[in-house]
Formats: C-alpha cells, sequence, structure tokens
C-alpha cells in the first residue's frame, strides 16, 4: 500500500494523571493511504516516545505493521510502520538524454 505524509508536523494528545495512573501522552502523524482511482484515505500514525517523524514524502507501509486478528483474518497492528517507497524517487527522476 502506497501511503504519502505531507507534513513532518507531530500532534501530541494529552491525558493527565488519575487513579494512581501516570500522565499518557500520545504523538501521533498524520499521512493518507493512496487510492488509484479514488480519493486519499488519512489515517493518523501513533508515534513511540524517541520516534522522529516520518518526512514529507511516499512511503510503503511495513509488512511487519500487520497481524492475524482472532478470527484468522488480516488487520493492522498496534503501531503501523512506515519504509521509504524508492519507486517513487525513481519515478521522479528525470530520464536521462543522450
Amino acid at each position: 500500500m502506497k501511503v504519502q505524509v505531507m507534513s513532518s508536523a507531530v500532534a501530541v494528545r494529552s491525558f493527565p494523571a488519575r487513579e494512581g495512573k501516570p500522565a499518557t501522552h500520545f504523538r501521533e502523524q498524520t499521512a493518507a493511504v493512496l487510492r488509484e482511482g479514488d480519493f486519499p484515505l488519512p489515517f493518523t500514525i501513533g508515534l513511540d516516545e524517541d520516534q522522529p517523524p516520518y518526512g514529507e514524502g511516499f512511503y510503503i507501509i511495513d509488512p511487519k505493521s500487520l497481524q492475524n486478528n482472532k478470527f484468522g483474518g488480516l488487520e493492522f497492528g498496534r503501531r503501523i510502520r512506515l519504509l521509504p517507497d524508492l519507486t517513487a524517487k525513481l519515478q521522479q527522476q528525470p530520464a536521462k538524454v543522450g
């Protein structure tokens, strides 16, 4: 699946400590799955506490992000990881002449 990250901005959602549990902070970044012949499908990617944000560009979803659910179907795991889409860079390079 091809994914586009349009901004390296990170949104932080925080929940205060309560009932003896520490405060919780979620770091998220917005991306979109590119669907041929259809509109992009935006989604959020959860980032680990020390994980740098993904830079603007094109990625593919790391197959390690997938898992089986309790019924044997395929689903995304807790963390979606992205890998650089090397084919996007090749398509953007100008053709050599001569």
